[in-house]
């Protein structure tokens, strides 16, 4: 009875660790809404994928992963806020395989959009 609780303690640990090393190996995309008004729809668009990071509150931010197989591109963003403006373009670069890559879109408090990798 000890060995089968060790076993499935030792098995419980290991999908643990593999579960967030899931998480720090993929690549991510965070839209920060540093803005006044309210995201209505976040959206941003890679070469082999769509990501829909929804609505964000104002003060607020959403982060999505995304696979690490993409074609060469650039991301390309669409914000709607609460009063139906449209925030659109595109910013960075991605790659095939880039671990652990995290981009930020940021709204900044002046509706200026502003892109950065960490």
């Amino acid at each position: 009875m000890k060995f089968v609780i060790k076993v499935l303690v030792a098995l419980s640990v290991t999908l643990f660790g593999l579960y967030h090393l899931a998480f720090f190996i993929m690549p991510s995309v965070t839209i920060q809404n540093n803005s006044d008004a309210m995201v209505e729809s976040a959206r941003v668009v890679l070469p082999n994928s769509s990501l829909d990071l929804g609505s964000i509150q104002a003060g607020g931010n959403n982060r999505i992963y995304y696979e690490l197989e993409q074609a060469d591109g650039e991301y390309e963003f669409d914000i709607v806020l609460s009063d139906e403006t449209r925030l659109d373009g595109s910013c960075g670069y991605i790659t095939n395989s880039e671990i652990n890559k995290r981009v930020v879109i940021e709204l900044s408090a002046e509706m200026q959009v502003v892109c950065r990798a960490d």
